[in-house]
């Protein structure tokens, strides 16, 4: 019995400390995402707004549909002449980083009156 009451204790004094944590963590893991995605910014812009007329927006986007893109150009089921190369060279790793910092940038819509 005591050894369930200490478990318990050493829980209840870790698990904050571990909420507390938590977001730091998840920034560094989002700075690490945004500097893998800089390889992406000179047509989709590290903000996720097109810089080329001819390349999406990928802000907003969910990160499920984004990867399934990236790993189509990867297997070549799309097709596009740079992405197709681009994505060729990316891992799982790479595509879920991108993925993650594209799909956290948060999109506003202004309707015009």
């Amino acid at each position: 019995m005591p050894i369930v009451s200490d478990s318990r204790r050493r829980l209840c004094c870790a698990l904050p400390l571990l909420l507390c944590l938590a977001p730091s963590l998840q920034a560094a893991d989002l700075a690490a995402d945004k500097a893998k995605a800089k390889m992406c910014a000179a047509c989709h812009g590290i903000d996720g707004l097109a810089k080329v007329a001819d390349a999406p927006n990928l802000a907003g986007n969910g990160e499920l549909y984004l990867a399934r893109q990236l790993q189509a150009f990867r297997s070549g089921e799309r097709k596009h002449p740079q992405m197709s190369v681009i994505a060729a060279g990316l891992g799982d790793d790479d595509i879920a980083a991108v993925t993650r910092w594209y799909s956290s940038i948060k999109v506003s819509v202004e309707l015009p009156e």
